[in-house]
């Protein structure tokens, strides 16, 4: 009975566990392997390049840039995160091998969860 518990507890412990460890990945292993990624949340960490900080049509604060190490993604993010040029930082968010917004094609893109930068 003891055991039960115990293997239940531990299959929990690791089944929680691994959508932590399936996120981390590096620029060059997603540029590398686009379709493997593609929908999946990702975290991925390098140094920020190309900062723009932008307000849309209906208002909204927004900055894109690239991430970069060794090769460079795009990122999305709504709001003014305190970020700048140069900062090295780890990005969490959804990847998007191609993702059309309106007339807009956008091609490997990370869409920065909010708040977490």
């Amino acid at each position: 009975m003891a055991r039960r518990f115990l293997f239940s507890v531990a299959l929990f412990g690791f089944c929680t566990a691994l959508p932590a460890l399936a996120g981390a990945a590096t620029v060059v292993q997603i540029l590398n392997s686009p379709s493997s990624y593609d929908g999946r949340h990702v975290a991925v960490s390098g140094t920020v390049e190309q900062l723009e900080r932008k307000v849309s049509h209906r208002g909204n604060s927004y900055v894109t840039f690239s991430i970069c190490s060794g090769q460079c993604i795009h990122v999305f993010a709504f709001g003014s995160p305190s970020i700048n040029d140069g900062q090295t930082i780890t990005v969490r968010g959804t990847f998007a091998a191609v993702k059309h917004v309106g007339g807009y094609t956008f091609f490997s893109e990370i869409d920065a969860d909010d708040g977490s930068l």
